[in-house]
């Protein structure tokens, strides 16, 4: 439900890692949104512009489209839900003048480019390099998210330890000294609190692991 609230622009989180290493380049902005995605400026123009998005009547439309319908001023991409006020009409000029300079490219699709490695791009490994080189990033939730009446208390615990990287993980016990850096690699060694001869252990889980190789 979270996520599906973020798309929608309700709830936004902030902070997240994966959002924060990605840069839109927009070509001919057939498949950027419009209000939902950082493609003009540090932020979504649904956060930088949230009152104008809550009146808008075209959420979900991309670039391309609003571009084509015009978004100077009298253009037909600015329909509301109702008449604005002075304060709102100030807020669509400033829109307006961020956009001014805006030129979409007909014959260049819109890419995601990922800013650690522009190179060779988005792997599993440059992401995990991303976040194991430094402090883990905290993901702001909104609080109404978490800690909701309908759900078990035990469960927005969780959720709420989880996105304060607070779980009990192994990489969480080995950097509060609870477990050895052998212990942090090693399931079994873990699970058992390194009672047990590594050799012992080795001996115990080949068996099973050939089984499954196999």
């Amino acid at each position: 439900m979270m996520i599906a609230s973020i798309r929608d622009g309700d709830g936004v989180v902030s902070g997240s890692w994966f959002p924060d290493n990605l840069c839109l380049n927009v070509g001919n902005g057939v498949s950027s949104l419009f209000w939902l995605d950082r493609w003009v400026g540090e932020v979504p123009l649904c956060v930088r512009f949230r009152r104008l998005y809550e009146l808008s009547e075209y959420k979900v439309l991309v670039v391309a489209q609003m571009f084509a319908w015009g978004w100077n001023e009298g253009g037909e991409a600015w329909k509301w839900r109702r008449r604005l006020w002075a304060l709102e009409e100030v807020l669509v000029e400033e829109c307006r003048n961020l956009l001014l300079y805006v030129m979409l490219q007909v014959d260049t699709e819109d890419s995601w480019r990922w800013t650690p490695d522009p190179v060779a791009g988005y792997t599993v490994s440059g992401a995990y390099r991303v976040l194991t080189s430094g402090t883990a990033t905290i993901v702001h939730v909104p609080t109404a998210l978490l800690w909701r009446k309908n759900v078990p208390l035990k469960v927005s615990v969780f959720a709420w330890r989880l996105f304060r990287n607070r779980s009990p993980s192994k990489t969480n016990l080995f950097h509060r000294g609870i477990i050895s850096s052998e212990a942090q690699v090693c399931i079994r060694l873990w699970a058992i609190g390194i009672r047990e001869p590594f050799n012992f252990v080795m001996s115990s889980f080949w068996p099973v692991w050939s089984l499954v190789r196999n």
